[in-house]
């Protein structure tokens, strides 16, 4: 009953719901041996669908055609393995058209390097982004602005040299200063309070939450039904 219920969570989360991507992902991990307590925690997140059933997406709506992307991380999240959860959304015309929430797949020894991996992570979404839009003939001329909201990350990012804290970490990650030279990405500072990703990391308070689902266009679908446009008939 878990893992069927988790499942279909996780189904809603990847295809419509964001604002559950992060608990839904966190449920997941579970799937091997829950307790009582995950499936209390599952039962939560289905009420708060049940309680939010007239919400949805508003894609669209801003002339702007520039792809914008957020990326986040929390630092050791996972008390067990004490691996961080990273995560990423990304916005074209003012709707969210991609997000994601994953457990990284290596521990990372301070919140710099947390950032840094799940900035990798957001920019291999920015070149399947970007090749897809040109497919589509709405190319991404400009380089795609990602925000970051970790000053060390930032210069990590903007460093032609290695230190004693970051000497470590893997080259594989290092493409993303290769996509900032070919002027396919510019980093860019942004506060955290208007960091978008931020609720993809880890669950959120009451007034946090909501704030996240008006950032992301997540709202009361305000669509006339059928019946509505008969009455007015």
């Amino acid at each position: 009953m878990y893992r069927s219920l988790v499942g279909g969570l996780l189904y809603l989360a990847v295809t419509a719901r964001p604002d559950i991507a992060a608990c839904t992902a966190i449920l997941g991990r579970k799937f091997s041996a829950p307790g009582e307590a995950d499936w209390t925690a599952a039962k939560r997140v289905l009420r708060y669908l049940k309680a939010t059933a007239d919400y949805s997406l508003q894609l669209g709506g801003e002339p702007d055609k520039t792809l914008i992307g957020y990326s986040d991380s929390d630092w050791a999240g996972d008390v067990v393995s004490r691996k961080s959860t990273s995560g990423f959304v990304f916005l074209f015309g003012g709707g969210v058209i991609s997000w994601a929430s994953r457990r990284q797949t290596s521990v990372t020894l301070s919140s710099m390097e947390a950032e840094y991996v799940a900035l990798s992570e957001a920019c291999q979404e920015i070149v399947w982004l970007r090749k897809l839009f040109r497919d589509f003939g709405e190319e991404q001329k400009d380089p795609t602005v990602m925000n970051e909201d970790n000053q060390g990350c930032l210069a990590f990012v903007k460093s032609e040299r290695l230190s004693r804290r970051s000497k470590h970490i893997d080259t594989r990650e290092n493409f993303v200063k290769d996509l900032c030279d070919k002027k396919e990405i510019v980093v860019l500072y942004c506060p955290t309070d208007l960091m978008v990703a931020d609720g993809m990391t880890k669950p959120l308070g009451p007034l946090k939450h909501r704030k996240f689902c008006e950032m992301i266009g997540l709202s009361v679908n305000q669509a006339i039904t059928e019946e509505e446009c008969g009455e007015k008939q």
